[in-house]
């Protein structure tokens, strides 16, 4: 007599799961980088935006405004740059008019415990998003899905806080300070990329310098140092030249430019498209739904 086989209950399959694309847009000035964040809530995304200098709030709320997009999914933390107190503007100008610039290099920081504040704040609200708009906790964005988007406005502020937290208020800074502060940076955008499930944006100034391979200058991110600009897209699945113009239309991307080294993955290539989040997601979504065909 033949013993029956155990029923074993089928389990349907997990879906798959695919990180979300990340965008580095840079541009100059007034290319409408802040103001094109917004689109992510047209496009269906909660956005949770790191301000690192001041004015970002005004840009979000007057295109929410603009577009009708809806406010309660939008939500900021403000972590500025420390500003020198009294105390050590008096003691920087006493050591610039006192020693030779050897002397000035050999100083240890000055102020440095409040000048370290606004990197731990920055810390913190990664580990947890407390919204100054709503007054809630949303927790660390290694637990958002692809429904919300971190956004860090911008890598120029980013930059400056990670300066200030390495030097404090020293009037000048030596090589090796320039590499730890370099390397913070590094550190917080390896960090973001490798542990998110989330959509990540980072939007940056930019500036020409000198590209060591070719000898020609190019539009490169604007950061500390001539080593880190150079490292920056290797982070990013996008990387968008956002421009303001005198023709139609007056603010546009571009993905593809001689003078500056841009990527796309879903985006397409061209210099003409329009400043919208809404083809990132769109395109995200298709890449599910082609990963978990049957």
């Amino acid at each position: 007599m033949n013993t029956p086989l155990p029923v074993v209950a089928l389990v349907p399959p997990t879906a798959i799961k695919l990180q979300p694309p990340s965008v580095l847009l840079e541009g100059a000035s007034g290319s409408g980088k802040t103001s094109s964040i917004v689109t992510l809530l047209i496009a269906g995304i909660e956005v949770f935006v790191i301000g690192t200098e001041p004015g970002f709030i005004d840009s979000l709320i007057d295109r929410v405004r603009e577009l009708k997009a809806p406010m309660d999914k939008l939500h900021w933390m403000s972590v500025l740059p420390a500003t020198e107190g009294w105390d050590a503007l008096d003691e920087m100008t006493q050591k610039i008019g006192s020693l030779d610039f050897e002397g000035i290099s050999k100083i240890k920081g000055i102020g440095k415990e409040k000048t370290r504040v606004p990197a731990t704040k920055f810390l913190g609200a990664l580990k947890d998003f407390r919204c100054e708009r709503d007054g809630k906790s949303h927790g660390s964005f290694t637990t958002w899905g692809d429904d919300r988007a971190l956004v860090v406005d911008s890598l120029s502020g980013l930059s400056t806080i990670a300066w200030y937290l390495t030097v404090g208020n020293k009037p000048t800074g030596a090589p090796g300070e320039w590499n730890i502060a370099m390397n913070f940076i590094e550190a917080i955008l390896m960090k973001i990329n490798s542990d998110r499930k989330c959509y990540f944006v980072l939007t940056a100034h930019i500036e020409k310098e000198m590209d060591e391979i070719t000898g020609v200058q190019r539009i490169m991110t604007s950061t500390l140092g001539r080593k880190l600009a150079p490292k920056i897209p290797r982070f990013f699945s996008e990387v968008v030249y956002a421009q303001r113009t005198t023709a139609a239309p007056q603010f546009r991307w571009s993905t593809i430019d001689a003078n500056a080294d841009l990527k796309n993955r879903v985006l397409p290539v061209s210099n003409v498209l329009l400043p919208d989040f809404k083809p990132v997601v769109e395109g995200h979504k298709k890449r599910i739904a082609l990963a978990n065909a049957t």
